[in-house]
């Protein structure tokens, strides 16, 4: 029978974070019904975010006294979007049983089924810090109910009152770098690069009328194509993260591969924002060049029959060298709306404390 009702309260960064803790809030409320049978379990979402420090890291066990008793909750679980590291080692959790808090680093579960990890590792969580001398190890209850096979504890520097568990290995900063991909969303920046697309779709368009491209494409083989769209992706990938300032030159005196794991962060979310603006350039051009090029003109100027392959690959070259205008565009990006669509609003806030925090 179960004895009462036990409250889980969750908070969230904006973003991954958030969108993870209501769309697991049912499913984690089942769960714990289903493990943890001694008590009726409900959980609780709050809009409250914490603060971040002046170095940029969020501090949960110094307000769970706090905000427990403020909301009524039994637990209190915090879900960051931040990537956070103890004594050299990627951190994915914090505990406390005095406080009867945790720290949930979201980045470090990976950007694959995020949710069903994210509700496992809550269960194990909350299963370890229930009063009474039977309550699990903390460590083995995560490898066991989340699977997170290499999870240890660290007994380093750190709150009396506090349990750290590190992931320690490459993999799990492999994991942790897909992570943060995810957190800072792909994509969302092209609204911030209009300036760039604006110049590579005109300059583009241009390409499609002028026949001189439609005979500078046709004898190339399509690996070649994707091979010259692929250094003009990487040049402008260049050009923007050296024109926004989005390098990271601080050293970091936690780890020296954490500002190794921030850059590449921001190669690979510039680098598939460009990519995707390169596709939809050439695709926009495709069906341009679909409209104004006459077939019969077309293959008279190449002099063989031609298919929709020649359409795509001459729209495909077009769009490659508009791309080199769209460095010249980039001069009219706001350089920082586009610092804030490369990276999560906490990301974004965290580089800028660190950088103040660091010159």
């Amino acid at each position: 029978m179960r004895a009462d009702k036990k409250v889980v309260g969750l908070m969230a960064d904006p973003g991954v974070p958030e969108r993870a803790a209501e769309a697991s809030a049912d499913d984690l409320r089942h769960e714990l019904a289903e493990r943890l049978e001694d008590a009726d379990w409900d959980v609780n979402i709050s809009k409250e975010t914490l603060p971040l420090t002046p170095d940029g890291h969020v501090t949960l066990m110094d307000k769970a006294p706090e905000l427990r008793s403020r909301y009524g909750w039994d637990y209190i679980v915090y879900l960051t979007d931040l990537p956070r590291y103890h004594n050299n080692e990627l951190l994915l959790c914090e505990v406390s049983d005095t406080n009867q808090a945790a720290l949930v680093s979201m980045p470090a579960m990976g950007a694959f089924r995020l949710h069903p990890r994210f509700r496992r590792l809550l269960v194990a969580l909350i299963d370890s810090a229930k009063e009474g001398p039977a309550q699990p190890p903390l460590v083995e209850s995560i490898k066991s109910t989340a699977g997170f096979t290499r999870a240890r504890r660290d007994p380093g520097q750190g709150r009396d009152d506090t349990a750290y568990v590190v992931l320690p290995g490459w993999s799990s900063r492999v994991r942790l770098l897909s992570g943060m991909v995810r957190s800072n969303r792909p994509g969302t920046m092209l609204p911030a690069l209009s300036g760039s697309i604006t110049a590579a779709v005109a300059a583009g368009a241009f390409g499609v009328y002028y026949s001189s491209i439609w005979t500078l494409a046709d004898p190339l083989h399509p690996a070649r194509l994707l091979l010259i769209g692929a250094i003009v992706t990487a040049l402008l990938t260049g050009w923007l993260i050296f024109r926004n300032g989005l390098w990271s030159k601080h050293r970091y005196i936690e780890s020296p591969w954490q500002g190794a794991l921030d850059n590449t962060t921001t190669v690979l979310m510039v680098s598939t924002s460009v990519a995707l603006m390169h596709l939809i350039i050439a695709m926009v051009l495709f069906g341009l060049s679909l409209i104004v090029i006459d077939v019969a003109h077309l293959r008279a100027e190449l002099m063989h029959p031609v298919s929709l392959l020649d359409y795509a690959k001459l729209s495909w070259m077009a769009a490659t060298l508009g791309m080199l205008f769209g460095g010249l565009g980039s001069n009219f990006n706001s350089e920082e709306e586009v610092r804030e669509a490369t990276y999560s609003k906490r990301d974004h806030e965290r580089r800028q404390r660190q950088d103040a925090h660091r010159d």
